[in-house]
């Protein structure tokens, strides 16, 4: 007892503290402070190029990281608000840019970089100044290139061994559109802005074809990066989007040239805790995990991410939103990349100011940090480090305790196993599961059965072992599945979500997971057999 006071005084001091990152990792600093670069994940190396840093200055230069430091690549020109494009052979292609300090102006080079031997060749340049452009290479290495900065946009098209070539006027004229491929040999391009600015209307041009009217573009402007993956499956995006009027956040689906909002089971938030408005700045895809993150800023300095797990879409459902935050200060950031180990990371970024409660970047002001944030199970925000001497304390104390009651554990584990398995408990078991329907219960536990047999934990785990060979969690979830297929055969009328919970299932992607392990199809496909 004389612990207690001790253990108290951790615990309050712990949570007088507060932590920095809430999950997140800092990486080495870029040699340079620098806003606005290009990021991507090359041969396993986080790449950088271009941007601008302090004093609002263009840098001309790349680096890669490599075992723990930054390695400078000289580029040709200097590429700060350009385009970006992955070939298909692996290298990158950069175009344009501003062409002086402050965001000034327009350029013309075009290089590309290749990874594997950390070199830039010049290949010409554009048919027109641009800067604010947004770039598509198709398979056959063409890229077509498309938006401006205060100058007239056009679309033009890059061909191997030709360089680049005017292709045709655009309808509108835009700045840092979305070019999205429709066909092996055809691309719609849509922005939220023109070249000065300013709203952009619903109107989508066709790489071939005529331009058609988009409603939703006119309530929805379309935000974020034009370079991350988008992709959810063949030519098939997700892209942000925010509300012209009230300026909510949401994502627009976009299938070929069909555009719908995604439904989401909660809202991406525009708003903090505290008050101040949430400025959410890139989507990035990762089809692996069929899921979608983007990361936002208040003005605090704390960075937020969100997860759309869009996996229940495919099933008429709804995607899942999951909303983790990191404790800042953590810098402004319009520049990331997502990593194949699923990793989100954000490189360099302005010093954040408060503009009518909206955080907003300042351009003079750049910084060195780059940040890695785990997409896997939401993090607690602001995570005291604290907390891990507590634990520490915690586990130590309880140690002795521990191991104290280990032998009696083991003593009566090995007990359990030695019991005989009765006929008697085994059809008690299947009653209290199958008769009562216990499987329906979202939060049981192997214990809730254990009380309801008089028996303890594991007796109930051998039992379920000489029953069916699974565990208590394979048991269960295969009554759940049962009783779906029972649902979806003779209630046809309702739908995934409802069948979902009614089985006990705590979320849609649970019901999904343990569906298609079990059946081997998903419940849409298994349901199109027999219904």
């Amino acid at each position: 007892m004389k612990r207690l006071p001790l253990i108290l005084f951790v615990l309050i001091v712990a949570a007088c503290s507060r932590g920095t990152g809430g999950g997140a990792k800092r990486l080495p600093d870029l040699p340079e402070p620098l806003s606005s670069p290009h990021v991507m994940a090359l041969n396993g190396e986080l790449t950088i190029f271009g941007g601008h840093t302090d004093g609002f200055l263009l840098s001309p230069s790349a680096w890669y990281l490599k075992d723990g430091t930054w390695h400078k690549v000289p580029m040709k020109y200097p590429h700060d608000y350009s385009f970006c494009s992955l070939m298909p052979d692996g290298r990158v292609m950069l175009g344009g840019g501003s062409a002086d300090a402050f965001g000034i102006g327009q350029s013309w080079g075009v290089e590309i970089y290749d990874p594997a031997t950390h070199s830039f060749t010049a290949v010409g340049v554009l048919d027109r100044k641009r800067a604010g452009a947004s770039a598509l290479a198709f398979p056959d290495g063409r890229v077509l290139v498309s938006g401006n900065w205060y100058a007239p946009d056009a679309m033009e098209i890059y061909k191997p061994g030709e360089g680049f070539s005017f292709l045709k006027e655009t309808s509108v004229q835009r700045n840092i559109p979305f070019i999205l491929a429709t066909a092996a040999d055809n691309a719609i391009v849509f922005s939220g802005l023109d070249n000065y600015g300013n709203p952009s209307d619903g109107t989508v041009d066709r790489l071939s074809g005529e331009p058609f009217h988009e409603p939703l573009l006119d309530e929805w402007e379309v935000w974020g990066t034009r370079f991350a993956d988008l992709s959810i499956g063949e030519y098939s995006y997700l892209v942000l989007s925010r509300h012209r009027e009230n300026k909510e956040w949401g994502i627009l689906k976009i299938e070929g040239e069909n555009f719908s909002l995604l439904e989401t089971d909660r809202p991406i938030p525009a708003f903090s805790d505290a008050g101040s408005y949430l400025l959410w700045h890139q989507l990035a895809v990762d089809r692996s995990r069929r899921s979608a993150y983007t990361v936002g800023i208040d003005t605090e300095g704390n960075a937020y991410m969100a997860c759309i797990n869009y996996d229940p879409v495919f099933d008429g459902g709804k995607a899942e939103v999951t909303l983790t935050v990191f404790s800042g200060p953590i810098p402004i950031a319009d520049s990331f990349a997502l990593l194949p180990d699923g990793t989100f990371v954000c490189a360099g970024g302005a010093s954040v100011l408060s503009v009518d409660n909206i955080p907003m970047g300042n351009n003079f002001i750049m910084t060195r940090e780059v940040w890695a944030f785990p997409t896997g199970a939401p993090i607690k925000a602001g995570f005291p480090w604290s907390w891990f001497l507590v634990a520490g304390f915690l586990v130590l104390t309880a140690g002795a305790f521990l191991l104290s009651r280990r032998n009696f554990h083991n003593a009566k584990a090995a007990e359990a196993e030695d019991l005989p398995v009765t006929r008697q408990m085994t059809e008690q078991l299947c009653q209290i599961i199958e008769e009562e329907e216990l499987f329906k219960q979202q939060d049981l536990r192997i214990t809730d059965i254990a009380a309801r047999l008089a028996t303890n934990r594991t007796y109930v785990s051998a039992i379920i072992k000489s029953l069916s060979g699974e565990n208590f969690s394979n048991l269960i979830n295969s009554y759940r599945i049962r009783y779906a297929q029972k649902l979806m055969k003779e209630h046809p009328e309702m739908n995934i979500t409802e069948i979902a919970e009614e089985c006990g299932f705590s979320s849609r992607s649970a019901f999904y997971r343990n569906f298609k392990d079990i059946t081997g199809q998903s419940p849409t496909e298994w349901k199109r057999t027999v219904v």
